[in-house]
């Protein structure tokens, strides 16, 4: 199952890397989507990891007790910011070379 995995992102990536050499439109567009996926995606895990610690009902094994971790919320904090602000320089970028 993991080789099935592997090989399909391998793929998958292959194919979006082809698409951004060839086309600056699909470039484009592949980045778009990627922004909006990674401002959805910081968007849910930080409402998820805000509602289980407010409700104080994380599941305490060894892999769910990072979700308490200080340096975790702070980190993963700090990286969903700078990833959302790299995102927004980058449509302004894009937009001033066109």
């Amino acid at each position: 199952m993991i080789f099935i995995i592997g090989a399909g992102l391998a793929i998958a990536a292959a194919i979006v890397g082809w698409i951004s050499y060839r086309s600056q439109m699909g470039k484009s567009v592949l980045g778009g989507l990627a922004d909006i996926a990674i401002f959805l995606a910081s968007t849910v895990i930080a409402t998820s990891a805000t509602r289980t610690i407010m409700d104080n009902t994380i599941y305490m094994t060894e892999i769910h007790s990072v979700l308490g971790s200080p340096t975790f919320i702070i980190s993963t904090g700090y990286l969903m910011v700078y990833g959302i602000a790299r995102m927004v320089a980058g449509i302004g970028r894009g937009a001033a070379t066109r």
